[in-house]
């Protein structure tokens, strides 16, 4: 057994006043699971809605020039971003069920013993989310704003938070 697993498991508290509070306060970490919960299945709804919109409506007027193509993928790049935001929601609502009710039947890379492990999890979502983001900005350019600059920032941003991935690690 690793020493993080060795830390996962949970600790036996002799203070009925420390497990009264700790159990009681699961009550209050459900309410967030479940808003978490509920934020995410509402953005995975509203993200398939607008896929299957924009799919429908291409389909019924189609355009074949490159600015509607460009429009297009702009749109769908778009809805990926909100599909990744939703899966930020998701991990922390299963992260913190995880952390503070009860241990759930995650698979391997899911698993979430510590609050350094719900970070490690969402940072690595942010810097996808940071590439599909300049990848939409990218695609859309138009010549008139300083793209490089927002290349540059997001690629600071990548570096740091990848830095301190491996930093941790």
């Amino acid at each position: 057994m690793t020493e993080k697993e060795e830390y996962c498991i949970p600790a036996d508290s002799g203070s009925p006043v420390i497990r009264f509070i700790s159990g009681s306060s699961k009550w209050l970490f459900l309410l967030a699971v479940l808003g978490t919960a509920l934020i995410a299945i509402f953005l995975f709804v509203l993200g398939f809605i607008v896929t299957l919109l924009t799919m429908i409506g291409a389909v019924v007027s189609p355009q074949a020039d490159l600015h509607t193509l460009k429009l297009l993928m702009s749109v769908f790049i778009e809805v990926i971003d909100v599909f990744l935001v939703a899966t930020v929601f998701y991990i922390i609502a299963l992260g913190l069920y995880e952390l503070f009710i009860a241990k759930a039947p995650l698979p391997g890379w899911l698993k979430i013993c510590d609050l350094d492990d719900l970070k490690e999890k969402l940072m690595g979502l942010v810097i996808i989310a940071l590439a599909v983001v300049i990848l939409g900005e990218t695609l859309t350019w138009d010549g008139t704003s300083d793209i490089m600059a927002l290349g540059v920032a997001t690629a600071a941003v990548i570096a740091a938070i990848s830095g301190y991935i491996w930093v941790r690690h």
